[in-house]
């Protein structure tokens, strides 16, 4: 799976996707432009020198303020709106 350019100064970096509108992660806003993240994505954006593998365990959980509140797995991707807010852990399992 494709791993995105680390984010820079809260800023996701990618390809430009429409207007820019701020999401939180882990109660730190981050400007975006792209309408859906993976569970990778996220990942990163909330811990940039994040490492994957059998020892570390990743959990995202988001509320929409509009819409439903859940969690996402590794493979999952999400559609993104303003004001959506995530929370990312990542724990080692050693």
């Amino acid at each position: 799976m494709n791993q995105p350019a680390p984010p820079n100064e809260h800023t996701a970096a990618r390809a430009d996707h429409g207007q820019p509108f701020e999401i939180v992660i882990n109660a730190e806003p981050f400007e975006i432009r792209q309408k859906e993240l993976t569970f990778r994505e996220l990942c990163l954006l909330a811990f940039p020198d994040g490492q994957f593998g059998e020892n570390v365990a990743w959990t995202v959980t988001y509320s929409d303020p509009h819409g439903p509140e859940g969690s996402m797995v590794d493979g999952d991707a999400i559609k993104v709106k303003k004001g959506m807010v995530f929370n990312v852990g990542r724990s080692d399992k050693s």
